[in-house]
């Protein structure tokens, strides 16, 4: 009875879990990324076929693949160049070539049963390693943290990153307290199914080994003689080399022991992963990948993904400058950011549940299999933080640092553990309100993904103090179709917008009327003079005087006419000449590297509209001396990759694109052939 009644106790909590989402995200549409996941998934599972976004592993995206409806049809595979154009073609196939809700729908079924799955495994290996009441506060706090709830229905790798390495860290306790060999395969199992979740599972990967190998070596009876000790020390060694190849082996499983993209042998992504690996800035990743690679170690498609991870993650895409706390900061990420995402996430009453769980770890008695298993806890959220924390690429928000509010999650279930253990009513009376608090505080949000606490002014605030993808990630699409189809549709006018969170072909598949800036490299608008509605965020109503933004000047001429979230709908007339180049320089860039454009003297006639009104913008000014490079005219080249050298004092770029641009010019002060200088890659095509 003892065990029945926890057992549907985990599963009531997951059933808990489940519910909260959908009501928190039934009015959402797919993200921005979703279709790309989603058709990539769809093509693993039916073609064998890993060619399709590789910068994520397969384990979402072939599951979801495997349930999709056999009426969701795929394009016959095509060669593809660069990111640009396989994302065209995916959205295409994901809003024009199916039934693109029914599509969505059936993908929220599928990944909901594989959240669910996770977090029951998640609940029993708690239960193992801590105790049921430590599993059951456990399950509570994921089931109504707003962010993991968001993420549940969501074809993305986050929450599968976070709930797997939960599991293999939680597997690690048990594992390395025991040492016997059914709970290394589980270790194993458990380590490969992050390793398949996303490429950021290797920090926290690397964590736990580091706390397994330490384990191995100092966890032993202290009577033991030193030779014994040796020994026992290398017996352990060896199962965790054991759980390493299992890992392995899950990883391969996942790719269908398959090393090439293609089973016929090839690799056709939409870009040679020898490019890929050149492009890193590090020569030991470079030899490390490369030797892995060569040797067959691991898939060519899991290395050309984390190879595009460290070159966009790590090493960022050139950008200088952070928007925290309602001002820019410039240079590398400050250490508070990741700390900064997470606390303005994580609703406050969990924060305080959490810290309270940690003064309940240090007062409650703990068993050995506990202590091991808290270790093994921090070591995988500890090295994943510290990952995050010396990157470059922060774009993403607190999705991105899941795993670390895992850790909170188990911190605070304490507070549940000791309250069962010691029977005490103020440790219960602490963990109810907490939890209680929580559901009270955001059982109100109709969109979970959204949610922000109080430290940023709540949700409807939040994009005044932080811009990053945990506001938006394009799940308002359809209200903002709703909305034009009842408002602006009857006007007769365009709607205009750029933006990630309303990818084009969402917003045409849609039926709505929308316009970019420029939809022609014809475009003679260069007054920047548009009439219509636009969309604009919060963030856009602030100054950011290097960008020359001034939203007095900007939006001067506009009404404000409905808000949804945080997607600010205008109407009027506006005269936006620096927005127009921005348009100009999208239009090129899709000229370029989605259509394989290669008119030069047009593409340099294009940019150099962009640069006249933004000297600043250094992508448009990489391009801009690319293309006088392939027209053979150096001067001009010269003078292209000088341009925003000039403009360094506005902090917009890196150290390492500058470093870029002052070795281009070298080359080509130095006298070089043209034909060996060679293009830059721009750093925003990763």
């Amino acid at each position: 009875m003892h065990r029945t009644r926890w057992t549907l106790l985990l599963l009531a909590l997951v059933a808990v879990a489940v519910a909260r989402s959908m009501a928190g995200t039934r009015l959402d549409a797919p993200t921005a990324d979703e279709p790309w996941h989603a058709v990539a998934g769809v093509e693993y599972a039916r073609t064998g076929m890993y060619r399709l976004n590789p910068e994520h592993p397969p384990l979402v995206k072939r599951w979801v693949g495997a349930l999709m409806p056999a009426a969701f049809t795929l394009r016959a595979p095509e060669p593809l160049t660069e990111k640009s154009a396989e994302r065209d073609m995916v959205e295409e196939t994901w809003y024009h070539d199916n039934d693109f809700r029914a599509a969505h729908e059936a993908a929220r079924r599928a990944t909901y049963l594989l959240s669910a799955l996770m977090l029951l495994g998640v609940g029993l290996l708690a239960w193992r390693a801590l105790g049921p009441a430590w599993a059951a506060g456990l399950l509570a706090f994921l089931a109504i943290e707003p962010t993991f709830s968001a993420h549940m229905p969501l074809v993305m790798t986050d929450l599968p990153l976070a709930l797997t390495l939960l599991m293999a860290a939680l597997a690690a306790g048990i594992a390395c307290t025991t040492w016997q060999w059914r709970w290394m395969i589980g270790l194993g199992v458990t380590l490969g199914l992050a390793f398949a979740a996303k490429h950021s599972a290797l920090p926290g990967m690397l964590g736990l080994a580091a706390f397994s190998i330490v384990a191995a070596f100092v966890v032993a009876d202290p009577d033991d003689a030193p030779q014994a000790r040796w020994r026992l020390a290398l017996v352990r060694s060896g199962k965790l080399v054991v759980a390493a190849l299992v890992a392995v082996a899950v990883l391969w499983a996942w790719y269908g022991f398959q090393f090439h993209a293609a089973p016929d042998g090839s690799d056709p992504f939409n870009r040679d992963i020898a490019a890929k690996i050149a492009e890193l800035a590090s020569p030991l990743q470079r030899a490390v990948i490369g030797f892995v690679d060569r040797h067959h170690l691991l898939p060519r498609s899991y290395l050309w993904g984390l190879t595009d991870t460290i070159r966009a993650g790590l090493e960022g895409r050139g950008q200088n400058e952070e928007f925290l706390w309602g001002r820019v900061v410039q240079g590398s990420p400050p250490w508070y950011t990741w700390p900064s995402y997470i606390v303005i996430k994580v609703p406050l009453a969990l924060i305080a549940l959490s810290l309270a769980g940690g003064v309940a770890v240090w007062r409650m008695p703990r068993s050995r299999t506990v202590t091991v298993t808290l270790v093994a806890l921090c070591a995988m959220a500890g090295a994943h933080l510290a990952a995050l924390m010396r990157a470059q690429g922060t774009y993403a928000g607190v999705r991105h640092a899941l795993p670390v509010v895992a850790l909170m999650g188990v911190l605070a279930a304490a507070t549940v553990a000791i309250a069962w253990r010691q029977r005490s009513k103020g440790w219960g009376a602490m963990a109810g309100i907490g939890l209680l608090a929580t559901v009270v505080m955001t059982l109100g949000e109709p969109r979970l993904y959204e949610y922000h606490n109080e430290l940023v002014g709540g949700t409807a605030n939040a994009g005044r103090w932080f811009d990053n993808e945990g506001l938006d990630l394009g799940q308002r699409a359809y209200e903002i179709a709703a909305y034009h189809d009842s408002v602006i549709a009857p006007s007769g006018l365009p709607l205009f917008s750029a933006s990630y969170w309303l990818p084009h072909e969402a917003a045409t598949a849609l039926g709505i009327n929308v316009r970019r800036r420029v939809e022609i490299l014809e475009d003679s608008n260069r007054a920047g003079r548009y009439t219509g509605f636009f969309l604009y965020q919060p963030t856009d109503l602030l100054p950011f005087p290097n960008w020359d933004w001034d939203p007095e000047v900007a939006l001067a001429g506009l009404d404000r006419v409905a808000r949804m979230g945080n997607v600010i709908v205008y109407r009027g007339t506006q005269t936006v000449p620096d927005v127009r180049a921005g348009g100009m320089l999208d239009r090129v860039m899709r000229y370029i590297y989605s259509e394989g454009g290669t008119d030069w003297a047009l593409v340099a006639e294009r940019l150099e509209e962009v640069i006249t009104v933004r000297p600043y913008h250094f992508t448009a000014a990489l391009e801009l001396g690319n293309a006088y490079l392939r027209l053979g005219r150096r001067d001009d080249a010269l003078r292209a990759y000088r341009t925003p050298l000039a403009h360094l004092d506005r902090g917009i770029m890196g150290p390492e694109s500058v470093a870029q641009f002052r070795e281009q010019i070298a080359r080509l002060d130095g006298g070089d052939p043209l034909d060996q200088v060679p293009l830059l890659r721009n750093p925003w095509l990763e």
